[in-house]
Protein backbone atom coordinates (compact mmCIF):
# COMPACT_ATOMS: atom_id res chain seq x y z
CA UNK A 1 0.00 0.00 0.00
CA UNK A 2 3.01 2.13 0.79
CA UNK A 3 4.68 1.51 -2.56
CA UNK A 4 1.57 2.06 -4.29
CA UNK A 5 1.18 5.70 -2.50
CA UNK A 6 4.25 6.58 -3.15
CA UNK A 7 3.51 5.55 -6.74
CA UNK A 8 0.84 7.86 -6.98
CA UNK A 9 2.27 11.16 -5.51
CA UNK A 10 5.50 10.23 -7.67
CA UNK A 11 2.81 9.97 -10.81
CA UNK A 12 1.19 13.48 -10.10
CA UNK A 13 3.79 15.05 -9.63
CA UNK A 14 5.29 14.15 -12.63
CA UNK A 15 8.70 13.03 -11.60
CA UNK A 16 7.81 8.96 -11.87
CA UNK A 17 9.85 7.89 -14.94
CA UNK A 18 7.97 7.22 -18.03
CA UNK A 19 8.15 3.33 -18.41
CA UNK A 20 6.73 3.05 -14.87
CA UNK A 21 4.18 5.86 -15.39
CA UNK A 22 2.85 4.01 -18.14
CA UNK A 23 2.57 0.65 -16.01
CA UNK A 24 0.75 2.68 -13.41
CA UNK A 25 -1.55 3.67 -15.90
CA UNK A 26 -2.61 0.28 -16.46
CA UNK A 27 -2.85 -0.76 -13.26
CA UNK A 28 -5.07 2.19 -12.57
CA UNK A 29 -7.29 0.45 -15.81
CA UNK A 30 -7.34 -2.11 -13.26
CA UNK A 31 -6.98 -1.68 -10.03
CA UNK A 32 -9.95 -0.31 -8.05
CA UNK A 33 -7.26 0.83 -5.01
CA UNK A 34 -5.13 2.41 -7.44
CA UNK A 35 -7.96 4.79 -8.68
CA UNK A 36 -8.50 5.62 -4.89
CA UNK A 37 -4.96 6.20 -3.76
CA UNK A 38 -4.46 8.49 -6.96
CA UNK A 39 -7.60 10.40 -6.07
CA UNK A 40 -6.00 11.43 -2.57
CA UNK A 41 -2.81 12.28 -4.12
CA UNK A 42 -4.56 14.47 -6.59
CA UNK A 43 -6.66 15.97 -3.31
CA UNK A 44 -3.20 16.39 -1.58
CA UNK A 45 -1.30 18.25 -4.06
CA UNK A 46 -4.61 20.36 -5.22
CA UNK A 47 -4.25 21.72 -1.71
CA UNK A 48 -0.16 21.92 -1.97
CA UNK A 49 -0.18 24.00 -4.94
CA UNK A 50 -0.89 26.82 -3.30
CA UNK A 51 2.17 26.80 -1.43
CA UNK A 52 4.87 24.60 -2.94
CA UNK A 53 7.99 26.63 -4.22
CA UNK A 54 8.38 25.73 -8.05
CA UNK A 55 11.67 22.38 -8.30
CA UNK A 56 13.67 22.12 -11.16
CA UNK A 57 12.62 19.47 -13.29
CA UNK A 58 15.24 16.28 -14.02
CA UNK A 59 16.19 15.08 -17.11
CA UNK A 60 13.40 12.24 -17.33
CA UNK A 61 10.59 14.78 -16.80
CA UNK A 62 12.11 17.14 -19.31
CA UNK A 63 11.71 14.11 -21.97
CA UNK A 64 8.44 13.35 -21.33
CA UNK A 65 7.58 17.09 -21.57
CA UNK A 66 9.29 17.10 -25.00
CA UNK A 67 7.81 14.33 -26.43
CA UNK A 68 4.17 15.68 -26.21
CA UNK A 69 5.13 18.98 -27.40
CA UNK A 70 6.96 17.69 -30.56
CA UNK A 71 4.83 19.64 -33.06
CA UNK A 72 2.05 17.03 -34.44
CA UNK A 73 2.25 16.68 -38.31
CA UNK A 74 0.01 19.20 -40.67
CA UNK A 75 -2.55 16.60 -41.98
CA UNK A 76 -4.64 19.29 -43.82
CA UNK A 77 -2.98 18.46 -47.65
CA UNK A 78 -3.93 14.54 -46.60
CA UNK A 79 -7.25 15.68 -45.59
CA UNK A 80 -7.91 17.84 -48.66
CA UNK A 81 -6.41 15.31 -51.48
CA UNK A 82 -8.86 13.92 -53.39
CA UNK A 83 -8.40 10.58 -52.12
CA UNK A 84 -10.09 11.84 -48.55
CA UNK A 85 -12.47 13.83 -50.68
CA UNK A 86 -13.78 10.81 -52.66
CA UNK A 87 -14.34 9.23 -48.95
CA UNK A 88 -16.90 12.04 -48.50
CA UNK A 89 -18.53 11.90 -51.44
CA UNK A 90 -19.23 8.02 -50.82
CA UNK A 91 -19.32 7.44 -47.27
CA UNK A 92 -23.01 6.73 -45.33
CA UNK A 93 -23.35 6.85 -41.77
CA UNK A 94 -24.99 3.64 -40.63
CA UNK A 95 -27.88 2.51 -38.81
CA UNK A 96 -27.29 -0.57 -37.28
CA UNK A 97 -23.18 -0.47 -37.64
CA UNK A 98 -20.80 -3.77 -37.20
CA UNK A 99 -20.19 -4.31 -33.62
CA UNK A 100 -17.43 -7.26 -34.13
CA UNK A 101 -17.82 -10.72 -34.98
CA UNK A 102 -18.54 -12.36 -38.24
CA UNK A 103 -14.19 -13.16 -39.20
CA UNK A 104 -14.16 -16.02 -36.88
CA UNK A 105 -13.62 -19.95 -37.39
CA UNK A 106 -14.12 -23.14 -35.41
CA UNK A 107 -10.69 -24.94 -34.14
CA UNK A 108 -12.22 -27.74 -36.10
CA UNK A 109 -11.82 -25.88 -39.60
CA UNK A 110 -8.09 -25.91 -39.10
CA UNK A 111 -7.25 -29.37 -41.03
CA UNK A 112 -3.81 -29.13 -39.72
CA UNK A 113 -3.33 -30.97 -36.61
CA UNK A 114 -0.07 -29.82 -35.40
CA UNK A 115 -0.92 -26.02 -37.05
CA UNK A 116 -3.89 -26.34 -34.26
CA UNK A 117 -1.82 -27.91 -31.20
CA UNK A 118 0.52 -24.73 -31.75
CA UNK A 119 -2.12 -22.10 -31.53
CA UNK A 120 -4.07 -23.98 -28.58
CA UNK A 121 -0.23 -24.01 -26.62
CA UNK A 122 0.34 -20.44 -28.03
CA UNK A 123 -2.85 -19.36 -26.44
CA UNK A 124 -2.45 -20.88 -23.03
CA UNK A 125 1.40 -19.86 -22.90
CA UNK A 126 -0.09 -16.38 -23.16
CA UNK A 127 -2.91 -16.77 -20.22
CA UNK A 128 -0.48 -17.68 -18.02
CA UNK A 129 2.18 -14.53 -19.41
CA UNK A 130 -0.70 -11.79 -18.92
CA UNK A 131 0.00 -11.49 -15.29
CA UNK A 132 3.44 -12.11 -14.92
CA UNK A 133 3.34 -8.10 -16.91
CA UNK A 134 0.29 -6.93 -15.38
CA UNK A 135 0.19 -3.37 -13.54
CA UNK A 136 0.70 -5.71 -9.89
CA UNK A 137 3.55 -8.37 -11.65
CA UNK A 138 7.08 -7.92 -10.36
CA UNK A 139 7.95 -7.05 -13.26
CA UNK A 140 6.37 -3.75 -13.25
CA UNK A 141 8.62 -3.23 -10.40
CA UNK A 142 11.94 -4.14 -12.36
CA UNK A 143 11.92 -7.77 -11.30
CA UNK A 144 11.92 -9.88 -14.03
CA UNK A 145 12.63 -13.50 -12.84
CA UNK A 146 9.73 -15.00 -12.89
CA UNK A 147 8.36 -13.63 -16.46
CA UNK A 148 11.87 -15.06 -17.59
CA UNK A 149 11.15 -18.25 -16.25
CA UNK A 150 7.78 -18.42 -17.81
CA UNK A 151 9.33 -17.22 -21.06
CA UNK A 152 12.11 -19.83 -21.31
CA UNK A 153 9.68 -22.39 -19.80
CA UNK A 154 8.55 -22.90 -23.90
CA UNK A 155 9.53 -22.65 -27.16
CA UNK A 156 10.14 -18.68 -28.10
CA UNK A 157 6.96 -16.52 -29.81
CA UNK A 158 9.38 -15.97 -32.31
CA UNK A 159 10.10 -19.04 -33.18
CA UNK A 160 6.06 -19.96 -32.66
CA UNK A 161 5.26 -17.46 -35.70
CA UNK A 162 8.38 -19.00 -38.31
CA UNK A 163 6.79 -22.14 -38.00
CA UNK A 164 3.17 -21.23 -38.38
CA UNK A 165 3.93 -19.73 -41.63
CA UNK A 166 5.81 -22.30 -42.62
CA UNK A 167 3.00 -24.44 -43.26
CA UNK A 168 2.50 -22.37 -46.11
CA UNK A 169 -1.11 -20.92 -45.98
CA UNK A 170 -2.15 -18.57 -48.65
CA UNK A 171 -4.82 -16.87 -46.94
CA UNK A 172 -7.92 -18.04 -49.14
CA UNK A 173 -9.50 -19.51 -46.53
CA UNK A 174 -11.51 -18.01 -43.59
CA UNK A 175 -9.65 -20.60 -41.37
CA UNK A 176 -6.32 -19.41 -43.07
CA UNK A 177 -7.49 -15.82 -42.90
CA UNK A 178 -8.05 -16.17 -38.88
CA UNK A 179 -4.34 -18.52 -38.27
CA UNK A 180 -2.69 -15.17 -40.25
CA UNK A 181 -4.31 -12.75 -38.08
CA UNK A 182 -3.56 -14.34 -35.20
CA UNK A 183 0.19 -14.77 -36.43
CA UNK A 184 0.84 -11.61 -38.10
CA UNK A 185 -0.86 -8.72 -36.44
CA UNK A 186 0.70 -7.80 -32.95
CA UNK A 187 2.54 -11.13 -32.33
CA UNK A 188 5.83 -10.16 -33.96
CA UNK A 189 5.92 -7.72 -32.00
CA UNK A 190 4.76 -9.31 -29.42
CA UNK A 191 7.83 -12.33 -29.88
CA UNK A 192 10.19 -9.26 -30.02
CA UNK A 193 9.66 -7.80 -26.73
CA UNK A 194 9.55 -11.24 -25.39
CA UNK A 195 12.49 -12.43 -26.76
CA UNK A 196 14.10 -9.48 -25.36
CA UNK A 197 12.90 -10.53 -21.68
CA UNK A 198 13.82 -14.14 -22.45
CA UNK A 199 17.44 -12.57 -23.33
CA UNK A 200 18.14 -10.59 -20.20
CA UNK A 201 17.94 -7.37 -22.28
CA UNK A 202 14.85 -6.48 -20.82
CA UNK A 203 13.67 -2.92 -19.14
CA UNK A 204 10.69 -1.67 -17.27
CA UNK A 205 9.09 -0.52 -20.40
CA UNK A 206 9.43 -3.71 -22.28
CA UNK A 207 7.25 -5.17 -19.59
CA UNK A 208 4.94 -2.59 -20.58
CA UNK A 209 4.79 -2.85 -23.95
CA UNK A 210 4.61 -6.90 -23.87
CA UNK A 211 1.44 -6.57 -21.51
CA UNK A 212 -0.43 -4.52 -24.14
CA UNK A 213 0.41 -6.80 -26.74
CA UNK A 214 -0.43 -9.59 -24.66
CA UNK A 215 -3.39 -7.98 -23.76
CA UNK A 216 -4.30 -7.43 -27.39
CA UNK A 217 -2.85 -10.76 -28.97
CA UNK A 218 -5.00 -13.23 -26.47
CA UNK A 219 -8.40 -10.95 -27.91
CA UNK A 220 -7.17 -11.15 -31.32
CA UNK A 221 -7.14 -14.92 -31.02
CA UNK A 222 -10.17 -14.90 -29.34
CA UNK A 223 -11.87 -13.25 -31.71
CA UNK A 224 -10.19 -15.41 -34.53
CA UNK A 225 -11.21 -18.99 -33.53
CA UNK A 226 -14.89 -18.94 -31.29
CA UNK A 227 -14.38 -22.09 -29.59
CA UNK A 228 -10.64 -21.40 -28.56
CA UNK A 229 -11.76 -20.30 -25.24
CA UNK A 230 -15.42 -19.88 -25.38
CA UNK A 231 -15.56 -18.88 -21.69
CA UNK A 232 -13.71 -15.55 -22.24
CA UNK A 233 -14.90 -14.47 -25.36
CA UNK A 234 -18.64 -14.49 -23.95
CA UNK A 235 -17.23 -11.41 -22.01
CA UNK A 236 -15.19 -10.29 -24.74
CA UNK A 237 -19.28 -9.91 -27.12
CA UNK A 238 -20.34 -8.05 -24.02
CA UNK A 239 -21.46 -4.39 -24.82
CA UNK A 240 -18.33 -2.50 -23.20
CA UNK A 241 -17.09 1.04 -24.98
CA UNK A 242 -13.77 1.66 -25.68
CA UNK A 243 -12.46 4.84 -26.02
CA UNK A 244 -9.86 6.17 -28.76
CA UNK A 245 -7.61 7.38 -25.73
CA UNK A 246 -6.90 3.46 -24.80
CA UNK A 247 -5.23 3.51 -28.44
CA UNK A 248 -3.23 6.32 -27.59
CA UNK A 249 -1.95 5.07 -24.35
CA UNK A 250 -0.98 1.97 -26.08
CA UNK A 251 0.89 3.47 -28.80
CA UNK A 252 2.07 6.74 -27.26
CA UNK A 253 5.72 6.94 -27.65
CA UNK A 254 6.28 3.47 -28.24
CA UNK A 255 8.78 0.86 -30.15
CA UNK A 256 7.03 -1.21 -32.36
CA UNK A 257 8.80 -4.48 -34.09
CA UNK A 258 7.81 -6.21 -37.29
CA UNK A 259 10.23 -9.40 -37.47
CA UNK A 260 13.42 -8.19 -38.08
CA UNK A 261 12.84 -3.93 -38.05
CA UNK A 262 11.63 -2.00 -35.15
CA UNK A 263 10.93 1.56 -34.80
CA UNK A 264 9.29 4.79 -33.00
CA UNK A 265 5.46 5.19 -32.88
CA UNK A 266 4.19 8.96 -32.61
CA UNK A 267 0.89 9.86 -31.95
CA UNK A 268 -1.03 12.86 -32.85
CA UNK A 269 -4.42 14.06 -33.31
CA UNK A 270 -6.61 11.36 -31.65
CA UNK A 271 -10.18 12.36 -30.64
CA UNK A 272 -12.00 12.12 -27.27
CA UNK A 273 -14.44 9.67 -26.96
CA UNK A 274 -15.63 5.57 -27.99
CA UNK A 275 -14.20 4.48 -31.37
CA UNK A 276 -15.72 0.77 -30.73
CA UNK A 277 -19.02 -0.93 -28.80
CA UNK A 278 -17.28 -4.47 -27.61
CA UNK A 279 -13.98 -6.36 -27.46
CA UNK A 280 -14.28 -8.62 -30.36
CA UNK A 281 -14.98 -5.27 -32.21
CA UNK A 282 -12.02 -3.42 -30.48
CA UNK A 283 -9.44 -6.64 -31.09
CA UNK A 284 -10.84 -6.37 -34.79
CA UNK A 285 -9.79 -2.57 -34.80
CA UNK A 286 -6.64 -3.54 -32.88
CA UNK A 287 -5.64 -5.84 -35.73
CA UNK A 288 -6.29 -3.23 -38.73
CA UNK A 289 -4.01 -0.58 -36.60
CA UNK A 290 -1.14 -3.32 -36.62
CA UNK A 291 -1.00 -4.56 -39.74
CA UNK A 292 -0.98 -0.90 -41.07
CA UNK A 293 2.02 -0.51 -38.58
CA UNK A 294 3.32 -3.71 -39.58
CA UNK A 295 3.59 -2.12 -43.27
CA UNK A 296 4.94 1.29 -42.59
CA UNK A 297 8.05 0.36 -39.93
CA UNK A 298 9.91 -1.75 -41.91
CA UNK A 299 9.99 0.73 -44.86
CA UNK A 300 9.98 3.99 -42.86
CA UNK A 301 13.25 6.68 -43.76
CA UNK A 302 13.80 7.93 -40.20
CA UNK A 303 12.85 4.82 -37.99
CA UNK A 304 9.57 6.98 -37.62
CA UNK A 305 5.82 6.26 -38.30
CA UNK A 306 2.62 8.25 -37.16
CA UNK A 307 -0.75 7.46 -35.71
CA UNK A 308 -3.66 9.58 -35.97
CA UNK A 309 -7.69 8.83 -35.44
CA UNK A 310 -10.15 11.43 -36.01
CA UNK A 311 -13.79 11.56 -36.11
CA UNK A 312 -16.16 13.95 -37.98
CA UNK A 313 -13.02 14.50 -40.20
CA UNK A 314 -15.49 12.44 -42.70
CA UNK A 315 -18.71 13.16 -41.31
CA UNK A 316 -19.93 9.17 -39.56
CA UNK A 317 -16.74 7.63 -39.57
CA UNK A 318 -13.60 7.54 -37.55
CA UNK A 319 -10.75 7.54 -39.73
CA UNK A 320 -7.15 6.36 -38.43
CA UNK A 321 -4.43 7.41 -40.27
CA UNK A 322 -0.98 6.20 -40.28
CA UNK A 323 1.95 7.75 -42.03
CA UNK A 324 5.78 7.51 -42.35
CA UNK A 325 9.14 9.29 -44.76
CA UNK A 326 9.64 6.79 -47.24
CA UNK A 327 11.96 6.91 -49.93
CA UNK A 328 10.83 5.96 -53.60
CA UNK A 329 12.02 2.42 -53.78
CA UNK A 330 9.98 1.53 -50.57
CA UNK A 331 6.77 3.41 -51.75
CA UNK A 332 7.09 0.94 -54.95
CA UNK A 333 7.18 -1.95 -52.87
CA UNK A 334 4.53 -0.94 -50.67
CA UNK A 335 2.44 0.20 -53.73
CA UNK A 336 3.04 -3.47 -55.37
CA UNK A 337 1.59 -5.18 -52.32
CA UNK A 338 -1.44 -2.86 -52.40
CA UNK A 339 -2.44 -2.08 -55.74
CA UNK A 340 -1.11 -5.81 -57.48
CA UNK A 341 -1.03 -3.90 -60.88
CA UNK A 342 3.15 -4.51 -60.72
CA UNK A 343 5.37 -8.01 -60.17
CA UNK A 344 5.06 -8.19 -56.54
CA UNK A 345 8.63 -8.49 -55.28
CA UNK A 346 10.27 -11.36 -53.41
CA UNK A 347 9.93 -12.01 -49.82
CA UNK A 348 6.49 -9.67 -49.61
CA UNK A 349 3.88 -12.22 -49.36
CA UNK A 350 3.58 -11.48 -45.51
CA UNK A 351 2.70 -7.80 -46.53
CA UNK A 352 0.11 -9.18 -49.22
CA UNK A 353 -1.66 -10.93 -46.27
CA UNK A 354 -1.60 -7.88 -44.24
CA UNK A 355 -3.21 -6.02 -46.62
CA UNK A 356 -6.17 -8.55 -47.03
CA UNK A 357 -6.70 -8.94 -43.84
CA UNK A 358 -7.24 -5.20 -44.01
CA UNK A 359 -9.70 -5.73 -47.19
CA UNK A 360 -11.35 -8.68 -44.93
CA UNK A 361 -11.89 -6.14 -42.24
CA UNK A 362 -12.94 -3.77 -44.64
CA UNK A 363 -15.68 -6.10 -46.24
CA UNK A 364 -17.23 -6.95 -42.52
CA UNK A 365 -17.06 -3.52 -41.08
CA UNK A 366 -18.59 -2.01 -43.98
CA UNK A 367 -21.05 -4.74 -44.42
CA UNK A 368 -20.22 -4.09 -48.43
CA UNK A 369 -19.12 -7.37 -49.82
CA UNK A 370 -17.58 -5.91 -52.62
CA UNK A 371 -14.03 -4.96 -52.36
CA UNK A 372 -13.95 -3.21 -56.15
CA UNK A 373 -16.25 -0.81 -54.54
CA UNK A 374 -14.34 -0.13 -51.12
CA UNK A 375 -11.94 0.69 -52.95
CA UNK A 376 -13.38 3.20 -55.38
CA UNK A 377 -14.92 4.80 -52.40
CA UNK A 378 -11.36 5.14 -50.82
CA UNK A 379 -12.79 3.55 -47.68
CA UNK A 380 -9.07 2.56 -47.19
CA UNK A 381 -6.26 3.47 -49.26
CA UNK A 382 -2.30 4.75 -49.46
CA UNK A 383 -1.53 8.12 -50.65
CA UNK A 384 1.74 9.55 -51.06
CA UNK A 385 2.65 13.79 -50.67
CA UNK A 386 6.17 15.01 -50.88
CA UNK A 387 8.13 12.22 -49.08
CA UNK A 388 5.52 11.14 -46.65
CA UNK A 389 3.38 7.63 -47.18
CA UNK A 390 -0.34 7.42 -45.93
CA UNK A 391 -1.79 4.25 -45.20
CA UNK A 392 -5.81 4.83 -43.56
CA UNK A 393 -9.18 3.01 -43.17
CA UNK A 394 -12.60 4.03 -42.48
CA UNK A 395 -14.63 2.70 -39.34
CA UNK A 396 -18.68 3.68 -38.93
CA UNK A 397 -18.63 5.53 -35.87
CA UNK A 398 -20.64 5.45 -32.87
CA UNK A 399 -23.63 7.56 -32.94
CA UNK A 400 -22.62 10.89 -30.71
CA UNK A 401 -26.11 10.27 -28.77
CA UNK A 402 -24.46 6.82 -27.49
Amino acid sequence: MQSLKQQALDYTLGVLPKEESLLFEALIEEDEEAQNVLTEALDDFASLSLTAKPSKLGHEVRKRVVEHCQPKINLDPFLGSKEIETLRDTFSSFTDRYTGGGGSVDMSDLKNSVLKDDIVSNYENLIRLLPLVSGDSRAASGDFSELQNQLRSHDSFTQSVHKTLDHGLQGESPASRSVLRSALSSMPSLAFFSDRLRADQATVGDARRLFYLCRDQLKIMRSSFRDLDSERLIEDEKLRYHGAGLLRTKWWGAEHAYFSSNGKVRCGHFFDGPITERCVEFAEYDANMYCLANLLAPRSADGEFHLELLKDTVPGCTLAVTSAKMSENNFKSLASVIDRKTIVGKGLEQDIFLWDLIEDSMVRGHKNDSIKELREQMTYGYNRMNDTTYLWFAWPAIPNAQ
